[in-house]
């Protein structure tokens, strides 16, 4: 490596740097403004989009402008279809794409996408990037415009962009999670971020079980419709012996999910016991994943029998009905 690949790779290094540390006091509010004055540091633009989107059907879900007309996504949305460039960052998810690299400058002069987009709001280089979320069918993407017609994105700035992006994406969503989580204690619960279309953001893997257990059918990024239309109204919901309570905060909601009904009244312990044990597991299979003693399995199991007035695990899982699914046969003891 030469003197100034190896200067250009101090300089990625401690924009991701900053992005980790200096990040984690940025506020929610306007992190994405933030961030984007560290890529600047390193890869000079005019303006720039940053959002989210879903592919299938195609909608833009959600969008940050830097240095941009708002009129720019009204503007965009009637030229969409023409966007070879979206098609582009669409078919290499995690790829930094140049404008450039996809046609040449005079064909794109004459592209309908410049003289119904491109030319009105100076987009005359693009440098954009692509991620797919894990935890839906959304896609996170940013672009960089740079208005001077003699000036394109160089190689190395792609290969920065194409760096970068994972880390803009991670921190970012980090910085969402904090906003929402200051109450300790959500980490391990089931709980869900979602924006005030009902859209999942994300979620721990408990909330998105107990979606399943209740709406069978669901499946998607959105969540089950009369859940959605209490989570945009930022009101609690009740589903059997569910109870999904919403905060609101900014543009996005916080759910997390209590029982309303038999597990209310079973300490914590108690509930993740008696779920366990009603959907199947054994009592040495609860003792082995807990850390605790067959005995204390049992001893607990008949605490949970008392209060809620059963007297075998059919009768939990029945007590228990909504919360957990059909205990598998053969694995009753």
């Amino acid at each position: 490596m030469g003197h100034m690949e190896m200067a250009d790779a101090r300089a990625l290094n401690g924009v991701i740097l900053s992005l980790y540390r200096e990040g984690r006091e940025v506020p929610l509010s306007c992190y994405r403004a933030w961030a984007l004055e560290q890529v600047a540091s390193l890869i000079a633009f005019d303006s720039a989009c940053w959002g989210s989107a879903a592919a299938e059907p195609p909608a833009l879900h959600e969008i940050h402008l830097h240095n941009c007309d708002r009129r720019i996504v009204e503007a965009y949305t009637r030229c969409s279809e023409d966007d070879f460039f979206r098609a582009a960052l669409l078919a290499r998810p995690g790829t930094a794409v140049r404008l450039g690299d996809l046609v040449a400058r005079d064909a794109y002069l004459q592209s309908t996408l410049y003289r119904k987009f491109g030319r009105r709001f100076q987009v005359e280089w693009a440098l954009g990037t692509l991620l797919v979320q894990r935890t839906a069918s959304l896609h996170e993407f940013l672009t960089l415009w740079r208005h001077d017609p003699g000036l394109p994105f160089s190689e190395t700035e792609r290969q920065f962009k194409e760096l970068l992006m994972p880390h803009l994406a991670a921190t970012h969503r980090a910085a969402w999670l904090r906003h929402f989580l200051r109450p300790p204690g959500h980490l391990n619960q089931a709980w869900a971020v979602v924006d005030r279309r009902g859209l999942l953001r994300e979620a721990s893997p408990a909330f998105i079980a107990a979606l399943r257990r209740h709406w069978p059918t669901w499946r998607g990024s959105r969540l089950p419709e009369p859940l959605a239309a209490a989570a945009q109204a930022g009101h609690v919901h009740v589903a059997g012996v569910l109870r999904f309570d919403v905060t609101a905060g900014d543009d996005f909601r916080f759910v997390l999910i209590r029982s309303t009904g038999a597990l209310a009244q079973l300490s914590a312990r108690e509930r993740e016991i008696a779920l366990r044990y009603a959907s199947g597991e054994t009592h040495s299979a609860i003792a082995g994943a807990l850390a605790l003693s067959p005995a204390t399995v049992r001893n607990h199991i008949a605490h949970c029998f008392r209060k809620l007035g059963v007297s075998n695990k059919v009768e939990l899982a029945l007590r228990l009905e909504g919360a957990v699914p059909r205990p598998p046969t053969g694995m009753v003891e």
